[in-house]
C-alpha cells in the first residue's frame, strides 16, 4: 500500500491552469486527479487538493500548500491545528482530545486557522482534473 498524504494548494481562477501543471511535475499525484475547489463566496478563490505518493522520497512541499485531512462523511477537510481551536472554542477554551466536534456543521467546507481563531470556508467542486 501506499504512503499518501492529502495537500491543499491554494490557488486562484486566474492561475489554477498553470498551478495544476506544476503540482502534476512536482509530485506523484495518486491517480492523477485533482479536486479544484472554490470558495462559494469567493469564487476567485480556489483549493487544490490531492493525494501524493511519499515513498517517492519527494518530502518538500509545493508553494502555497498545506498538509490536510478528510472527513469523508461530511466532505470536510481541515488542519489538525484548525481542528485543535475549533474544540477549544467549541468546549469553552478546553482542548479535549475526546471531545467530539459535530461535522454536519462543517459540511462542503475546509477549515483553517487564523490569527485570531479558525477560518471556515464553504466549498463546491469547480473542476476535477485527471
Amino acid at each position: 500500500m501506499k504512503n499518501k498524504q492529502l495537500l491543499c494548494t491554494f490557488t486562484t481562477s486566474k492561475e489554477y491552469d498553470d498551478v495544476i501543471l506544476e503540482i502534476k511535475n512536482f509530485y506523484n499525484v495518486i491517480s492523477g486527479k485533482i479536486f479544484l475547489l472554490c470558495n462559494v463566496n469567493n469564487p476567485k478563490e480556489l483549493y487544490a487538493t490531492y493525494n501524493v505518493d511519499l515513498t517517492d522520497g519527494n518530502s518538500m512541499k509545493f508553494r502555497n500548500t498545506i498538509s490536510v485531512h478528510r472527513k469523508k462523511e461530511t466532505n470536510t477537510l481541515y488542519t489538525l491545528n484548525a481542528m485543535n481551536k475549533l474544540i477549544a472554542e467549541e468546549n469553552n477554551g478546553v482542548l479535549d482530545k475526546t471531545f467530539q466536534l459535530d461535522w454536519n456543521l462543517y459540511r462542503n467546507s475546509i477549515i483553517l486557522t487564523s490569527e485570531v481563531s479558525v477560518r471556515i470556508v464553504s466549498v463546491k467542486i469547480f473542476d476535477i482534473i485527471s
